[in-house]
């Protein structure tokens, strides 16, 4: 239903505008690839994708030098999946599933899945600066989008914001976007200036490294579940990112620092727990461990989970709602694939 209105909308606006819908694949147009219909489209086009599997890799001329994604963007389009689960951006052999430079809120993706690039030595700098791993979505340069409903999983970091030299703030937003089992950090955030990244009922869970990164930069966190991640649910560094109505919850669990125990929250940031409406709670995934492909959503009965009605005015807190029942708890057991990974951090 969500989509279909995200559809209507966009037609209406298209419409109005005299925008046009390109669509991928196009058999008459000759398109195959998700950056043949993005080259085509103008500001205000909508590029939609169609179900299967997009795994062409391109090159792009960034700050940081030339860079390797299936998708470029750097034009205010929008880039809209017909299905989510079944549009699946590969970028296993690319540093980037969406490379975004330019781009204003105005900018749209929304209803894909990302995958792939599990490999934490991607995307590194000759010098080895480590902020430059692999990301499911890179946010360089001034890029400000607009992110809904989109799932990353099993890339290196889910999301890379930063902004370079003297360029505008980077200041996307997202909102209803899963990150999951990555092989670094959930979301890095460095240097992304004044205007905040904002994060939204979004659900970053098991993923190797922290939760949240915020390096030098801005971020605005609400609703959102930050989980069973291997370091610090969320992490600041010369950083005071706003946190309310947020699950920090089983974060730091392997291998904490001595004398210190586990922590939810680190760096410049305090325990806030119980402050601004955030709680660390177990939140009852549907399917954390797997056995039936895993499952964000959370249980509505038998427990229920206690993201429901406990966001901010009543909403709930994560990307996905609540839709089954006889959930297990999700703390990492000693033969699960959270607690194989930790062994080699």
């Amino acid at each position: 239903m969500r989509f279909v209105l995200l559809t209507l909308l966009i037609s209406l606006l298209a419409a109005a505008a005299g925008a046009v819908t390109i669509m991928v694949p196009d058999e008459e147009l000759g398109i195959t690839a998700i950056q043949q219909a993005v080259v085509l489209a103008d500001a205000g086009d909508t590029v939609l994708v169609m179900s299967g599997t997009y795994d062409s890799v391109h090159s792009f001329n960034t700050p940081l030098g030339v860079r390797d994604a299936i998708v470029g963007i750097s034009s205010d389009i929008v880039l809209l999946g017909a299905d989510g689960s079944d549009v699946e951006i590969d970028h296993t052999h690319a540093e980037y599933g969406i490379l975004l430079q330019n781009v204003s809120r105005s900018m749209l993706i929304s209803n894909v899945t990302i995958v792939g690039g599990d490999s934490r030595d991607k995307g590194l700098m000759d010098d080895g600066d480590g902020r430059n791993l692999a990301a499911g979505i890179c946010c360089l340069d001034a890029a400000s989008p607009t992110v809904t409903d989109v799932s990353i999983e099993n890339s290196a970091t889910g999301i890379v914001v930063r902004t370079e030299g003297s360029s505008a703030d980077s200041a996307p937003m997202f909102e209803r976007v899963v990150v999951a089992r990555g092989s670094h950090n959930g979301m890095f955030i460095y240097g992304n200036g004044a205007q905040p990244v904002i994060i939204e009922r979004c659900t970053l869970v098991d993923n190797f490294d922290y939760g949240v990164y915020v390096s030098g930069g801005n971020a605005e966190i609400h609703n959102t579940a930050v989980t069973n991640n291997g370091k610090y649910g969320i992490h600041a560094y010369i950083a005071t990112p706003t946190i309310s109505y947020c699950n920090v919850f089983w974060n730091d669990q392997m291998f904490p620092d001595s004398g210190v125990g586990p922590q939810e929250y680190g760096g410049s940031l305090d325990d806030l727990t119980g402050l601004y409406g955030n709680i660390s709670s177990e939140p009852f995934y549907c399917d954390f461990f797997g056995s039936a492909g895993y499952d964000y959503h959370v249980c509505l009965d038998d427990t229920e989970s206690p993201h429901i009605g406990a966001g901010e005015g009543g909403e709930m807190i994560g990307a996905l709602d609540a839709v089954c029942t006889g959930c297990q708890s999700s703390p990492v057991e000693a033969t699960t694939w959270g607690a194989i990974k930790a062994m080699y951090r």
